[in-house]
């Protein structure tokens, strides 16, 4: 069970990953050592890993967005996303549609090709992102 100072651990660290066991001490009044043992716990039962979050406009990959998919080929669409440099992530979702995909291109086609792609075994509905709005940070 995790208490507040878990919880507030956990918030530091995913808004920056990085922040040594001192700087963690110092936001929430504990030692580095009390830190770093209390991380390690978290990092048996509920840190599945750390992170990097890659600027894609940078990488000339602007284009962010969301494809919904239905299908009974479930198989099929795992491996066609998995082999697409496009497709960044992949989930099993409730509701009219059974999977959305995240995906980052450099031009709107390559989004479209996705649903080209898996036409003949998934139907698919294309969401871009225009915006995005970081609320869990502070």
């Amino acid at each position: 069970m995790l208490d507040d100072i878990d919880h507030q651990i956990l918030d530091l660290l995913k808004r920056n990953s990085r922040l040594t066991y001192t700087e963690i001490g110092k936001q929430i009044n504990m030692s580095s050592p009390a830190v770093k043992t209390r991380i390690e716990r978290l990092e048996d039962y509920v840190i599945t890993r750390y992170t990097v979050e890659v600027n894609h406009k940078e990488l000339n990959k602007g284009i962010h967005g969301f494809v919904l998919f239905k299908t009974k080929s479930c198989e099929k669409l795992t491996n066609y996303c998995k082999e697409n440099s496009n497709v960044i992530d992949l989930w099993r979702i409730s509701g009219e549609y059974n999977y959305m995909a995240e995906v980052i291109c450099t031009k709107m086609e390559e989004l479209e090709q996705i649903s080209k792609d898996t036409t003949h075994y998934a139907f698919s509905n294309k969401l871009s992102v225009l915006g995005n709005y970081n609320v869990g940070d502070s």
